[in-house]
């Protein structure tokens, strides 16, 4: 299957770029954007992780991460908590606001995985989950190499 007219990465970008318009559409009424909110769903289920472990978990340079935070603390939706024994963390929480928006975004989340899933058998979605993880994992290799540019220093 894998012809000259099939790339991987443009069928990737398709579900994201439409995946975004779903989202935009259906978040029209809130002050942040599709990064951020991805990053208040992610703090929903490990509310008190510090930033740099949402930028793990998340798979996103920590540069990033920081600008996320810093426009949903402005907005309201999140607050940051310094670590007593390394001050340089950050600790994440929701605020009442930021718990009230999550199951939104994590409903509609569900909503987008059943559009994308239509017509596939459960052997078929499990399988397609599998190879999605499997294709982000060699992505983040490239990461671990500093093939990609993820807001470390790079080491000569």
């Amino acid at each position: 299957m894998n012809s000259s007219s099939t790339s991987l990465g443009r069928l990737v970008s398709a579900i994201h770029r439409y995946g975004h318009c779903f989202f935009d559409h259906l978040f029209s009424d809130i002050e942040i954007g599709h990064g951020p909110r991805n990053f208040l769903a992610a703090l929903y289920l490990r509310e008190g992780i510090s930033q740099d472990e949402l930028s793990e978990y998340l798979m996103m340079d920590k540069t990033t991460t920081a600008r996320a935070v810093k426009k949903l603390e402005d907005a309201g939706y999140v607050t940051r908590s310094r670590e007593e024994r390394d001050r340089r963390y950050y600790h994440l929480y929701l605020t009442d606001k930021g718990r009230a928006l999550a199951p939104r975004i994590w409903e509609t989340r569900k909503q987008w995985t059943e559009i994308l899933s239509e017509g596939f058998s459960e052997e078929e979605e499990k399988l397609f989950y599998s190879y999605l993880e499997r294709a982000a994992d060699n992505a983040a290799r490239l990461r671990d190499k500093d093939i990609v540019y993820t807001g470390r220093k790079q080491t000569d």
